[in-house]
Parts: C-alpha cells; sequence; structure tokens
C-alpha cells in the first residue's frame, strides 16, 4: 500500500463506509472543527479579558501606593511641623 497522508487516509477510510456512516462521520469531524474554533474563540476571549484585570488591577495598585505615599509625607509634614527640631525617621 503507497503511503498515505492522513487527509488521504481519512478519504480512503471513509470512501469504503456506507453513506450513513460516512455521513456520521464526517459530521462528527465538522462538529469537532467547529468546536476547537469555538474554543479558540474562547480561549482568546479569556485571555483579553485576563490582560484588561491584570491591567485595572495594576492602575488600583499604583492609585493606592501614590495615595499611601502622599499621606505618609502629609503625616511627616503636620509631625515636622508640630514639633520643628525633631529629627524625622
Amino acid at each position: 500500500m503507497a503511503h498515505l497522508t492522513p487527509k488521504s487516509r481519512q478519504n480512503h477510510e471513509t470512501g469504503q463506509l456506507s453513506p450513513l456512516r460516512r455521513g456520521l462521520i464526517l459530521g462528527f469531524m465538522r462538529a469537532k472543527q467547529q468546536s476547537r474554533k469555538e474554543l479558540r474563540t474562547l480561549a482568546q476571549s479569556f485571555d483579553d479579558e485576563l490582560l484588561a484585570l491584570q491591567h485595572e488591577f495594576h492602575e488600583l495598585a499604583v492609585a493606592h501606593y501614590r495615595q499611601c505615599y502622599a499621606a505618609a509625607v502629609d503625616e511627616a509634614l503636620i509631625e515636622r511641623s508640630a514639633r520643628p527640631g525633631m529629627l524625622l525617621h
């Protein structure tokens, strides 16, 4: 038997089946291919949503850091004005 590629082997194997079985197998293979496309679409959607959440979290983290930093600076300025000769750590 000559070397068959997977596609030609598939055609060779399905060509010997009854029309009902051949239709069933081909329909199953089409559905499987469609489900793979849908899975890739869902995976891309999931990845996009994850990137958006990571970006949003980063923005929140930076805003929180800046708020904490500003509060610490304000507290240090208030303490320094209350005790002018004291060194701050």
